[in-house]
């Protein structure tokens, strides 16, 4: 995932991570960045915010 494509994220949206082989969707979107849950959205898994500051989300793509 590039920049454009992490400003351009919504909530709702999957996330896969091969890296790591796990999966997620966008919880929030807040002005530092997006709060998202793994184990593939799970609300009663626990929120992560990642900012745009980060490089976790270098290693994400999005779910079309």
């Amino acid at each position: 995932m590039n920049l454009k494509e992490f400003a351009a994220l919504k909530k709702g949206d999957k996330i896969e991570n091969p890296m790591s082989q796990s999966a997620g969707e966008v919880a929030d979107v807040t002005p530092l960045g997006v709060k998202l849950r793994w184990n593939g959205g799970d609300p009663s898994a626990i929120t992560f915010t990642y900012t745009v500051n980060s490089t976790a989300w270098f290693h994400w793509s999005k779910v079309e």
